[in-house]
């Protein structure tokens, strides 16, 4: 066999995958016993099977869309290369075309624009975004610094 390194790498990694079940098996063996001993003596007039599980990617689903720091990012080059002050719906049409996510989709926009309201919240706060108006509509556009916690903004 003349790929006796790739077939070791192979075993080695079933074997930490082998151990991480393990680990995971006794782990919710444990806090399963936890829930039954809290439970049980308090109230018998249900049965811990009907409770539904949480699925932890519900809680996740809102993130799902950029990587860390991504908005950020897409954000201030949204400004940088405007040619004119923006709104918090302008950006996020921008965002979401570099991100090739479709335009049409109302309710994801929306997700966006909220998110992209509070990036554009903290980079004013570090004064790299100036905002003109008071409301939703407020326009904005790159302010006078050009660091944000240590990311260079380069201000055309």
């Amino acid at each position: 066999m003349t790929n006796t390194h790739v077939i070791s790498a192979l075993r080695l990694r079933r074997a930490e995958i082998s151990g991480n079940i393990h680990d995971l098996e006794k782990r919710m063996t444990r806090a399963s016993g936890r829930i039954s001993q809290t439970w049980m003596p308090r109230s018998s007039c249900f049965r811990l099977a009907q409770i539904p599980m949480l699925s932890t990617q519900a809680r996740l689903s809102a993130h799902r869309y950029f990587a860390h720091n991504e908005l950020s990012r897409l954000t201030q080059y949204a400004l940088r290369t405007a040619s004119g002050p923006l709104t918090s719906a302008e950006i996020a049409t921008t965002v979401m075309q570099a991100k090739g996510m479709p335009s049409g989709d109302a309710a994801r926009k929306e997700i966006v624009a909220e998110r992209v309201l509070t990036v554009l919240r903290r980079l004013r706060k570090h004064g790299a975004v100036a905002k003109h108006g008071t409301r939703r509509d407020a326009r904005r556009r790159m302010g006078a610094s050009a660091s944000v916690r240590g990311c260079e903004c380069i201000l055309t």
